[in-house]
């Protein structure tokens, strides 16, 4: 069992590592780090790390007029859990606005809003230039992709709606959060893998066939945050607690010794990958949590992923091992290459995140412990 009086310490070092990191207000990741920020406030019971979410959301709404092409990545659940805490009545209106904003994309025929409509092929990273690798980039050109549906959005839109639907009760917050996880669902998880592919190409109608870990991560992350604010009652839960299951089987099979998992999950040449364990122990810890697997069958497999991230923790709080900003491609080669070493919110993020969701769990192991004790 890992110390759990150590986690305010060590989520201390790797968010105030994490905020040297330079937002671009929004990309990719910036959900899972703010939201990491936000429970690093709370495990580390430290106020200023709610502090900055908060002038970071109210700059980004003085601007807001002036969206970027990828604005579609803004935290949107962490903006909710600013407001609640706050009561900032700016921020709920804003959340309010993305929403809207949210829903206005088209969608495809099978109903999944496209929020990335010229995917770049194989686009390298950016790197510092003081990586060795700074000046290698990928084998093949980059190319147009087309739309595309990207597995990360499942973590970034049916969470916030969910959230929504518990904040305010009403009803249509909870159909927009199944209309946008259920058709994403359908398009990215393999039934016959029990996995998620990285993305989908309207062009060929077709999914890229490579089982990326951290893409896995961000889909079984929004799975089990949207069942956290929706419950597991009906029949659209159902299907997302059955999703979040059969994944989660599966991973056991895919799991290192060590306790990590592969880049490319079912590719053992491929390398061990950091933030794919940190993601895979905070989504094991909320579907125990949720009651939706069995706690004994699954708590060593947690245990060994969370303990592998930390032991790649260092002293400065980087979280090492973790791979740049992976975008899409069709080969495997391309995500076996990836560069790892990056400091950045979807490596950072997830760790604080399996460290709050593990507290929280073994919160609850020692009460039901005191309780059944003569």
């Amino acid at each position: 069992m890992i110390w759990i009086n150590s986690l305010p310490e060590t989520a201390a070092r790797v968010a105030r590592r994490l905020l040297s990191f330079p937002w671009k207000v929004w990309f990719w990741g910036d959900s899972i780090g703010f939201e990491g920020l936000l429970d690093a406030g709370e495990l580390c019971q430290d106020p200023r790390y709610m502090a900055y979410v908060h002038g970071v959301f109210k700059g980004w709404l003085a601007r807001e007029q002036y969206r970027s092409q990828f604005d579609y990545n803004a935290p949107g659940v962490a903006l909710l859990r600013v407001y609640e805490t706050t009561g900032d009545r700016s921020l709920l209106e804003g959340a309010k606005r993305h929403a809207a904003y949210l829903n206005n994309f088209r969608k495809t025929p099978h109903g999944a809003f496209v929020r990335y409509e010229n995917a770049a092929i194989e686009l390298p990273p950016e790197l510092p230039p003081e990586h060795p690798q700074a000046r290698g980039g990928s084998s093949c050109p980059v190319r147009d992709g087309g739309p595309c549906v990207f597995v990360d959005s499942i973590h970034f839109d049916g969470p916030f709606f969910a959230r929504f639907f518990r904040l305010a009760g009403d009803r249509i917050w909870r159909d927009m959060a199944v209309e946008n996880i259920l058709p994403q669902i359908q398009l990215l998880w393999d039934p016959g893998q029990r996995l998620f592919h990285h993305f989908w190409m309207e062009r060929n109608a077709e999914r890229n066939g490579v089982l990326w870990g951290r893409g896995n991560g961000w889909g079984l992350l929004g799975v089990a945050m949207t069942l956290e604010e929706l419950g597991t009652n009906d029949a659209a839960s159902h299907r997302l607690s059955s999703v979040l299951r059969e994944s989660l089987d599966r991973l056991l099979d895919l799991q290192d010794p060590s306790g990590a998992w592969h880049t490319v999950l079912d590719d053992a040449e491929s390398y061990l990958e950091t933030s794919t364990a940190a993601f895979f122990a905070d989504v094991m810890a909320r579907a125990i949590y949720l009651g939706l697997v069995d706690a004994a069958r699954f708590q060593g497999p947690l245990e060994r992923a969370l303990q592998y991230a930390l032991s790649r923790t260092r002293e400065d709080g980087l979280v090492d091992g973790v791979s740049y900003e992976t975008f899409p491609s069709t080969r495997r080669e391309h995500y076996r290459q990836m560069p790892v070493g990056a400091l950045a919110p979807w490596g950072q993020g997830p760790l604080l995140t399996a460290l709050h969701s593990y507290a929280r769990l073994m919160r609850i192991s020692v009460r039901e412990q005191e309780h059944a004790a003569p």
